[in-house]
């Protein structure tokens, strides 16, 4: 059986345990208790770790808040979404299920996936060998591209900031905001790259731990009258991009 999915601690990043599948990361499940409405999750095929059994024996410790994580086709991690239980659970009290079991956890997930999300992470299951795959997508599929970059990106570790770089980004692909922020991901960061996903995003991104920190310079490639630099975001974009001192070059 391939594990597809993993179950962590978010307190101390304990494997609670694995599952070949998952149920319920887009919010389609709902459970209502008391007039209250909560996310279900069901973990398919879901199998406790012997270490995390072990540990809770020895600490009489429960679990709250997680990470359902989502693991490549080598089974390591490459992006998680957060949810909190709606009741601590203490399974050294409750026990253990033996051998596989659909584990249903209900609670609040603090970020929905979208369908088009899913299928990203299905595809960055494998290493992404090529750049600008994204191009092919649709307007819902690149904003799913940029989800699963942004959470694949903050999930491992951070690439080691640089200054003064030169990145280029050939703009005959690029139509509006979403196109562009796909493009400047795997321009500074290589393909599936993440440098924000809006111009508030990438404030953030420009104030370290993303890749590259300023002064740096862009230059876009095959600009051209019916290109994006007339419109009101690249009028914005050179706005937050001079006040960073980042150069952007138009050829």
């Amino acid at each position: 059986m391939i594990n597809k999915f993993s179950l962590i601690d978010a307190e101390n990043d304990l494997v609670i345990g694995n599952s070949a599948d998952l149920i319920g990361l887009t919010g389609c499940c709902i459970e209502k208790i008391d007039d209250e409405e909560f996310h279900k999750i069901i973990l398919v095929n879901f199998q406790f770790n012997e270490e995390f059994i072990e540990y809770c024996k020895k600490n009489k410790s429960y679990i709250n808040n997680l990470y359902l994580t989502i693991l490549n086709n080598k089974g390591n991690p490459i992006g998680s979404y957060y949810f909190t239980l709606k009741e601590p659970q203490s399974y050294y009290k409750s026990g253990f299920n033996e051998g596989l079991i659909n584990l249903e956890l209900i609670g609040e997930l603090l970020q929905i996936a979208t369908e088009e999300s899913l299928a990203i992470w299905d595809m960055r299951r494998s290493l992404l060998s090529k750049s600008n795959i994204w191009i092919t997508l649709s307007k819902k599929q690149k904003i799913g591209w940029l989800e699963v970059a942004r959470l694949f990106f903050n999930r491992n570790h951070s690439p080691q900031d640089q200054m003064n770089k030169k990145y280029y980004i050939d703009v005959t692909h690029v139509q509006d905001s979403v196109d562009f922020f796909c493009a400047l991901g795997e321009a500074i960061n290589g393909p599936g790259g993440y440098f924000g996903f809006n111009l508030s995003s990438l404030e953030d991104c420009l104030c370290r731990g993303f890749g590259a920190v300023p002064p740096f310079y862009i230059y876009l490639i095959h600009v051209n009258s019916k290109s994006s630099e007339s419109d009101k975001f690249f009028e914005e974009l050179k706005d937050v991009f001079a006040n960073r001192n980042v150069t952007l070059v138009c050829s």
